[in-house]
Order: C-alpha cells, then sequence, then structure tokens
C-alpha cells in the first residue's frame, strides 16, 4: 500500500498528468496482479488495522491528487479510480498470461481516453 502511495506521489510531479496517471495505473495494476490479495485489501473497508486504514486514505490522496490535475470530466475520486483498477485486474487477469502486458496496454489506453477533459 505504502509503495502504491508513494508511486502515485512520485507521479505527481511529472510534466503531463495524464501519462503520469496512466503510468502510475499501470505499476499499480502490475503490482495487483503480482499479489492476488491486494486487491481484497483495497476494496475491504472493514477489519483493517489502524495503519492499513491510514495507508489506505494516503494513497486514495495521493490518486485524487493525480486526478486533480488531469480534470476528468465527469469527475472522479481517487476512491473511485481505485476500485475500477480492480475491474482493470480482473480483466487483464482473465487473459492468458502471455497476452497480459498487450491487454494491459490496451484496457490503459481506453482509460486514458476517458480520463482526458470532455473524454476526448
Amino acid at each position: 500500500m505504502r509503495q502504491l502511495a508513494d508511486a502515485a506521489e512520485e507521479a505527481h510531479g511529472r510534466p503531463d498528468p495524464a501519462s503520469a496517471l496512466v503510468d502510475f495505473l499501470r505499476t499499480a495494476l502490475a503490482a495487483a496482479l503480482a499479489r492476488p490479495g491486494l486487491i481484497d485489501v483495497l476494496i475491504t473497508g472493514s477489519d483493517e488495522t489502524e495503519s492499513l486504514s491510514r495507508a489506505k486514505g494516503e494513497l486514495v490522496a495521493a490518486v485524487s491528487g493525480l486526478l486533480g490535475l488531469v480534470h476528468p470530466v465527469p469527475a472522479l475520486t481517487g476512491e473511485n479510480l481505485l476500485k475500477l483498477l480492480c475491474g482493470l485486474v480482473h480483466a487483464v487477469g482473465e487473459h492468458p498470461v502471455e497476452r497480459r502486458a498487450a491487454a494491459a496496454d490496451a484496457y490503459l489506453a481506453l482509460l486514458r481516453g476517458g480520463l482526458a477533459p470532455g473524454g476526448a
């Protein structure tokens, strides 16, 4: 969780916010595919330790900061984008291992188009 928050904060300083956001999502997607339990941690709202709850809050805040630079229309919260990430993990995970990188690229390209102001 901390590594994802750090990756989102690092992406915040890049000159192209949309590319930075997609690169963050690519990093988060790879992390979640490598650690299947990570998605469960992201979407679970109960039975958390205080430190995990704080780390999730920091991650949501960092992702929300990135979204604030991109200005997607309609607006999207960091929490909702992380839930969308969970769907991406599922979608990419349904592909054979040898096709997952191409599937991730395709899904992230679609997502980037949808995150552009006005969806363009």
